[in-house]
Formats: C-alpha cells, structure tokens, sequence
C-alpha cells in the first residue's frame, strides 16, 4: 500500500510545526499550477505544508489548480481534509459527463466534445461560496483570453464561471464568455501562474507544481499530437515563469514525483497524494533545518529536481538535506 511512512528522527528535529514562515518575505503566495489529475499531488503537498506554522496571504491556481486553490481559499481549516475527498471520488465523469468518449469528435464546428453541464454540478457539490471576494483567503483563477492569447486574472465577480474558465480545455469543453470577452484553460498563457503572482505583489512564491513530463517519442495520431503540444506548451511557460518570478522574490519548488502517468488518468490519485505528501514533507524539514534568515532572490529547490532544466540551474539554491 503507498502510505507514508512516520517522520524520521531528522524530520522531527526541524520542529513541530516546521519553522518556514520566518523564511518567507510577505506577503506569500501558494501558486497551484493546472495538470489535471496531476492535481493530486498538490493534495500531498497540502498535507506536508499544514504541518508546518505557514499560512498563505494569497492564492492562485490555474485549472485543476485553481480548484484545490479555491477550496483551501474557501475555509483553510478545513480544506485538505475536503480535497481529499475531492481527490478520493473525482474522474473524468465529473467533468465531461459519463458518455464523453463515445461522441467522438463531433462537428469541427462544434466548440467542444461536451457542454461544462457536468462540471457545474460537480463545482456546486463542492464549494459553498459564490464570489470569490468573499472567500477567507484572497484568491485568484487564471484563464487564457482566446481573442489576444494572454493570461487573465479572475481576481473577483461569481467563483463557478471563473473556475470553468481556467479549465476549459480546447477542443474539449467549450470557451467560456465573462463580460463578452471568450476564455480557455489557462494551460495555453500560465499553467504555473508564478508571474501573475509576482505581478500581484507576492513577497515570496510556495509553488505547488503538478510535476514534468518527458515529450516523448514522435507519434501522429491526433490524440497524441495535441498530447504533446500541451506537454511542449507547459514545459515552456513552466522554465519561463520560474525562471522571470525568481529574479524577483524567493520561490520554493515543492518536489513532484517523475511517474505520474497521463494528466487525464485519475486512477492513481492517492499514490500520487502519498508521494507528494512524503517528498514535501522532507524537503521542507531539510529547508527549516538549513535556513535561519529570510530567503533572498532564486528557486529553493532539490537540486535534482526533474524538472530544472540547464537554464534554471543559475538561480538555484539547493536544498540537500
């Protein structure tokens, strides 16, 4: 069974809670980043950072980002504990309904596979409030403005249409019009909204990253061709979003597991969620342990984490253990 195992004597040595907040300029940002169900992970990274005395000031996530980022900013007392029940029943039936593969591709003309019915009803049978302004946590959803191609900020205005918005993935749900303007998954501007974040006045940047995955071998099928424009697309805006955020504040790279499988394979949700929890919870007692003053400027990550590419490695300040 993957179930983490108990703290070890160096673990418990950090401290309980683990110290990090007086490492972390204000004001903090977690940043949720989108990868469907990949999004597990960040259940595990949630847990490891509850034991810890870190509060966020602010929240923004992008697609499945922003899902988890709205159900912590919702009530953070009780939002692990609700996102593991997310994560414990969520499929693609609770998105697209339970018929999608079998309508095929449907009229090119057609704006989506499916309509976002499905996900509205799952959206109302998790969150309780209507306006993100009136969430406990300040939060925001990215979206990607299908007319200029940039990422937009839903900072305010009803939760449910931003949060469809952010995850209104091409091809398969339609685009979502919010005051006459059309939005798509924010995966196409900033799957890993650490810019945006930047742009909003975070002081530092926890990013909760739904892991990297290799481009793999060349196949032209077109389900594997838009596969991998979506990978190619997120590898890119990640490497340039890490990269412009840590030239302005510290950013803490939570470690991800390297075998997660497909983003829209939710069949092994709670392994990911375990090794996400056991990965983060070590690193951020080796940070503790390696750090008594504020962070400066740079990525605080493992220096063998899977997804810094050679560009990266400049602003890395590793954190061994």
């Amino acid at each position: 069974m993957d179930v983490p195992g108990p703290r070890t004597p160096e673990q418990r040595r950090a401290g309980d809670p683990i110290p990090i907040a007086r490492l972390l300029p204000a004001p903090v940002y977690f940043v949720m980043a989108g990868g469907g169900a990949h999004g597990a992970v960040q259940w595990g990274a949630l847990q490891a950072l509850s034991q810890t005395d870190l509060v966020p000031d602010a929240i923004i996530g992008t697609s499945a980002g922003a899902l988890t980022g709205a159900i912590m900013a919702e009530d953070l007392a009780s939002g692990v504990n609700r996102i593991a029940y997310v994560w414990g029943q969520i499929g693609m039936s609770h998105l697209v309904g339970e018929k999608w593969l079998t309508r095929g591709l449907g009229s090119v003309r057609s704006p989506g596979l499916v309509s976002h019915e499905t996900e509205v009803e799952t959206l109302k049978s998790i969150l309780r409030t209507e306006r993100i302004e009136d969430l406990e946590v300040e939060f925001a959803a990215v979206a990607t403005d299908l007319a200029t191609g940039r990422p937009h900020v839903f900072d305010s205005g009803p939760l449910i249409p931003a949060l469809l918005a952010s995850s209104a993935i091409p091809g398969v749900l339609p685009p979502v019009m919010i005051h006459d303007r059309l939005y798509i998954d924010g995966l196409a501007s900033a799957n890993l909204p650490a810019v945006p974040a930047v742009e909003r006045g975070a002081g530092s940047i926890v990013v909760l990253d739904t892991g990297t995955r290799e481009v793999g071998e060349v196949e032209t099928s077109a389900a594997k061709v838009l596969a991998r424009v979506a990978v190619i697309m997120a590898m890119s805006q990640r490497r340039r979003q890490l990269r412009d955020a840590a030239a302005e504040v510290p950013v803490l790279l939570l470690p991800t597991p390297a075998d997660l499988g497909g983003t829209l394979e939710f069949g092994n949700t709670m392994r990911a969620g375990a090794a996400g929890y056991s990965m983060t919870r070590a690193f951020l007692s080796d940070l503790a342990c390696e750090h008594r003053r504020q962070l400066g400027r740079g990525i605080y990550a493992r220096p063998d984490d899977h997804g810094l590419t050679p560009d990266l490695e400049p602003m890395l300040k590793a954190v061994s253990g």
